[in-house]
C-alpha cells in the first residue's frame, strides 16, 4: 500500500519560519519558499504599489499629533521623521500668514492665485486642474493616480493639522482682529477643502478595477476624518451653518460616491481575478505569479479594513450581491480566494503531461495557504479553512501518484504476480523490467525539470514517490529472478531523489 502525504498547518509554513506573521516584502515580491512572483507591467497595480501599500509610510498626522497634540504642554521623543513634519508645519504656517489677506473681506489679492500658491506648497496644486467629472481618470495612467493619491493623502493630513493649530492660536484671545482672522481662515479652509475634494470625485469616476478600489479606500479615510473636524471648527464663520455649507455637503457627496465606487469594484473583483491577469501557464508546474499578486492585493485591502468594513456595510440596496467583511466567518476574503483557486484549477487543464496538473495545483494551493495563515487574512477566513486546503493537497498528491507513477509501477506488479516457472514466452519477450526502466526514464526526465519551490513540499513529494515506487521494485527483484537488473534499489532511490529540481 502506497504511503500518501499528509499536510499540517505547520508544514505549510514552508521553510521552518513561524506561521504567525510574514514580512511585508514577502507578499508582493518573489518568494524563496513558494516561488511566486508578480508581473508589474501587466496589471493596474504594480509590485511597487503593493509593497508600498502593505508597508505604508508612517502617518503624518499621527506623528504630528504625538508631538504637538492635546493640551498636555509636553513633547514626546522626536524622531527624524517627526522633525521633518514639524518643519513642514512651520513652513506652511508662515505661508498661511502671507496668503490669508487674500481671503479676508475685503480681499487684498486675487483668491485664485493665492489658493494656487497655498496648494502648491503641499505639492497638490494639480487638483485645481481636475474637472468635476473626474477627468484625471482619462488623463493619468493608473500608477500616476496611485502616486497622486498618496501625495494628496499626506497633504490633506498636514493641511488639517495646520488649520487646527492656526485656529487654536487665532481664538486666543477673541477680539475683532481675531474674528476677522478666523473668518479669513475659514474662507481659506473652505476653498482648500473644495479644491481637494476634486480628487475624490476623480477617483469615484474611475472604472471598476482593483487599483480603483485601493485608491477609493485610501481617499475615503482622510475625507471622512478631516472634513467633519473642519466643518465644526469653521461652522460659525459660515452664515448658513455647517450642515448646509457647500463644502460639508460636497464632502458627504464625495463619501457617498466613494462608497458606491468601492462597492462596485468589490463586486467586480471576481471578474478581475478571472480576466485581468495574463494567464500564461508555467510549464514547470511552479506557483503562478498571480498567486503572489492577488494574495498581496487582498492584504492591501485589509490594510484599510475599517474603511472597507464601513463601505461594505453601507447600504445602497446591493447587500445581497456584495460580500461582507466579517472576521472569522468567511465572506469577502474567503470568496475571493475561492475564486482564485477555481481559476487555477480551470487553467491547470492546459498542462497535459501526466501528473503535472496535480503538481501545479499542489504548489499553488500550498502557496495560497502559506500566505493566508501567515498574514491578517487568516482572521477573515472561516474555521477549518486551512485544514480543508490541506486535504486538497493530500488529494492532489494521491492523484499525482495515480496518474504519474501507478502505470509505471504496474509494469512490475503484474509480472511479479506470476511465478517465474509459469511465465509465458510472450511475457518474457515483453521484458517487464525493460518496460519499467523505459517508462521510468521518461518520467524522471520530464519531472526532473518540474519545479516544487518549497523545500518542505519538495521533500514530502519526493519521499512519497520513493515510498510508492521503491518497495514495488524491491519486491520484484526479490520475487522474480533478474540477475541482469540494470539498477539496484539504491540506484533507483538516487534517481528519484533528483525530481522537481526545476
Amino acid at each position: 500500500m502506497a504511503m500518501h502525504a499528509r499536510f499540517e498547518v505547520a508544514d505549510v509554513g514552508g521553510d521552518g519560519s513561524s506561521s504567525g506573521g510574514s514580512s511585508p516584502a514577502s507578499v508582493s515580491g518573489p518568494s524563496d519558499s513558494d516561488g511566486s512572483s508578480s508581473t508589474a507591467d501587466e496589471f493596474p497595480v504594480d509590485a511597487y504599489e503593493l509593497r508600498r501599500r502593505i508597508a505604508p509610510l508612517p502617518s503624518t498626522s499621527a506623528s504630528v499629533s504625538a508631538l504637538t497634540g492635546g493640551d498636555h504642554g509636553c513633547f514626546h521623543p522626536i524622531s527624524p521623521t517627526s522633525l521633518s513634519v514639524l518643519s513642514d508645519i512651520d513652513r506652511h504656517m508662515q505661508s498661511m500668514v502671507l496668503l490669508l489677506p487674500a481671503f479676508a473681506s475685503p480681499a487684498t489679492a486675487p483668491r485664485a492665485e493665492a489658493l494656487a500658491r497655498w496648494l502648491g506648497g503641499f505639492d497638490v496644486g494639480w487638483v485645481l486642474e481636475m474637472d468635476a467629472g473626474g477627468g484625471c481618470g482619462s488623463r493619468f495612467p493608473r500608477r500616476e493616480v496611485g502616486r497622486r493619491v498618496r501625495v494628496w493623502t499626506q497633504a490633506l493630513s498636514i493641511m488639517d493639522r495646520v488649520f487646527r493649530l492656526r485656529h487654536r492660536e487665532a481664538r486666543n484671545p477673541i477680539n475683532d482682529a481675531a474674528a476677522a482672522q478666523l473668518a479669513a481662515l475659514g474662507e481659506l479652509a473652505s476653498a482648500s477643502a473644495g479644491a481637494m475634494l476634486k480628487l475624490a470625485a476623480a477617483v469615484s469616476a474611475l472604472g471598476s478595477s482593483p487599483s480603483t478600489l485601493l485608491a477609493a479606500l485610501d481617499v475615503y479615510v482622510p475625507v471622512s476624518e478631516a472634513y467633519p473636524g473642519l466643518a465644526r471648527m469653521f461652522s460659525w464663520t459660515w452664515c448658513a451653518g455647517a450642515a448646509s455649507h457647500p463644502v460639508p455637503a460636497a464632502a458627504d457627496a464625495a463619501l457617498a460616491a466613494l462608497v458606491d465606487a468601492a462597492r462596485r469594484c468589490v463586486r467586480g473583483l471576481p471578474a478581475s481575478i478571472r480576466a485581468h491577469y495574463p494567464w500564461r501557464m508555467p510549464q514547470g508546474g511552479e506557483v503562478h505569479p498571480c498567486v503572489g499578486f492577488w494574495m498581496g492585493y487582498f492584504r492591501c485591502m485589509l490594510r484599510t479594513r475599517v474603511s472597507l468594513y464601513l463601505v461594505l456595510a453601507g447600504g445602497d440596496g446591493d447587500e445581497a450581491t456584495t460580500p461582507a467583511l466579517v472576521p472569522g466567518e468567511g465572506g469577502l476574503v474567503a470568496e475571493l480566494i475561492t475564486c482564485l483557486e477555481a481559476v487555477l484549477e480551470e487553467k491547470s487543464s492546459e498542462l497535459a503531461f501526466p501528473g503535472l496538473r496535480q503538481v501545479f495545483m499542489l504548489n499553488n494551493t500550498h502557496a495560497i495557504v502559506r500566505r493566508a495563515v501567515r498574514s491578517d487574512l487568516a482572521m477573515f477566513l472561516p474555521p477549518g479553512w486551512a485544514r480543508a486546503r490541506e486535504e486538497h493537497m493530500e488529494s492532489y498528491v494521491k492523484s499525482y501518484l495515480d496518474v504519474s507513477w501507478a502505470p509505471i509501477v504496474s509494469r512490475l506488479t503484474g509480472a511479479a504476480a506470476a511465478k517465474p516457472a509459469a511465465m509465458s514466452v510472450l511475457l518474457q519477450r515483453r521484458d517487464p523490467l525493460a518496460a519499467f526502466y523505459s517508462a521510468l526514464e521518461n518520467a524522471c526526465s520530464a519531472q526532473r525539470c518540474w519545479k516544487v519551490p518549497s523545500p518542505v513540499l519538495r521533500r514530502v513529494l519526493r519521499r512519497t514517490v520513493l515510498n510508492h515506487v521503491v518497495p514495488a521494485y524491491r519486491r520484484y527483484l526479490e520475487e522474480v529472478e533478474q540477475l541482469a537488473a540494470a539498477r539496484t534499489v539504491e540506484d533507483l532511490e538516487r534517481q528519484l531523489s533528483e525530481l522537481f529540481e526545476g
